[in-house]
């Protein structure tokens, strides 16, 4: 089956706490592309969605991957909660068998990364101070998206029929032969608004087939960005537990305790605000109502990573810290309280003995 259309690679990292996207349109504002939701299939009403977000084109040298290449330019998309995502072009025009390798090499293609952590990093400088707490993330989230037209005439059902297990491999980025139980899997999740297209979803790649797909490729870039977000935070609310923990069981001199407790109570309420504030934005980034076509897709989409399971392991976490968070304090009130109690008894020992103590007479 011979194919066209263009292979979407994103790469998101994550620039800093949060970005200014107003002021960062002021500042990168030349190279702007219109970046909006069309009016939705299936309510008259347009589409409400809080983007969040600016997209700037940037150009740039063609990277090589295997015998395929990039376009010069490089799509970037800034995200009010901090991530940015880099968007590598391919165009595709070859068997669909040959997609599984083209799937296969942009599996963590370090080319591919080199140039987006180079990128970033340059972005990073240029946008100053529209970036809060601005630190460039270690952790890089790929996505492949292919959008596709198959022949003429060549119904979209084909995919997970006669071509199931060369489906499969493309999402999977497998060349090897797949089980019908992973094939199964792999093409469970699909979505569909006409007749001929269809949006399969899978955990690393995507296959999207019809004739206006603008709309669901921004429903998954922003899901990748979202994952990138969620990953990166229950990584740091680990650390941030660890250190906590450390802190509740430290031993602590006893004058010494009354300081450090302070700041340990410090660390730990900056790391739950910081944390909440980031759960917030990157759950909240996008709200799609009178759409029930793309709320459908992003269902899929969010069940297909787990992010509802994200959600969950980031709540349970900043629950933990919350309770770390109380019991530091309550030590901390309770050797206050034992300080206090002291002083009461030296002042009545001192109150006790004053009239024992010999008086002298100045000479």
């Amino acid at each position: 089956m011979q194919v066209r259309g263009v292979c979407h690679v994103y790469l998101a990292t994550n620039l800093g706490f949060a970005i200014d996207v107003a002021r960062a349109e002021h500042m990168l504002g030349r190279d702007q592309i219109a970046q909006q939701f069309r009016r939705p299939r299936l309510v008259p009403e347009p589409a409400q969605l809080q983007r969040h977000s600016f997209r700037v084109a940037q150009p740039g040298a063609q990277v090589q991957v295997g015998a395929f290449s990039t376009r010069a330019a490089v799509e970037i998309t800034l995200w009010e909660f901090g991530p940015a995502t880099f968007r590598y072009d391919i165009p595709v025009d070859h068997e669909l068998t040959e997609l599984v390798v083209l799937s296969d090499a942009l599996w963590d293609n370090p080319q591919l990364l080199a140039d987006a952590r180079a990128r970033a990093t340059a972005l990073l400088s240029a946008l100053g101070n529209a970036v809060d707490k601005p630190h460039l993330g270690e952790r890089v989230e790929d996505y492949v998206a292919f959008e596709l037209r198959l022949p003429s005439g060549t119904p979209v059902s084909d995919l997970w029929t006669t071509s199931a297990s060369t489906t499969a491999s493309i999402l999977r980025a497998e060349p090897a032969a797949l089980s019908q139980e992973e094939i199964t899997d792999a093409l469970s999740m699909r979505c569909a608004y006409l007749p001929n297209e269809v949006v399969l979803i899978d955990w690393f790649a995507a296959l999207l087939v019809g004739d206006d797909m603008d709309d669901e490729r921004l429903v998954i870039e922003l899901s990748v960005a979202e994952l990138l977000e969620l990953r990166m935070l229950d990584e740091q609310l680990d650390r941030g537990i660890d250190a906590a923990y450390g802190a509740l069981t430290r031993k602590h001199s006893w004058l010494s305790s009354f300081s450090t407790r302070a700041q340990d109570l410090a660390l730990v309420s900056q790391l739950q605000a910081d944390s909440a504030v980031m759960f917030e934005g990157a759950d909240n980034a996008l709200k799609l109502v009178g759409d029930q076509y793309l709320a459908r897709l992003y269902r899929i989409v969010s069940d297909r990573f787990h992010l509802p399971q994200w959600d969950t392991s980031i709540e349970r976490k900043l629950r933990v810290l919350d309770g770390i968070y109380e019991k530091l304090a309550a030590r901390g009130v309770g050797r206050r309280i034992e300080m206090l109690e002291i002083m009461v008894v030296v002042l009545i020992a001192i109150d006790i003995l004053m009239p024992f103590l010999p008086l002298h007479s100045p000479k």
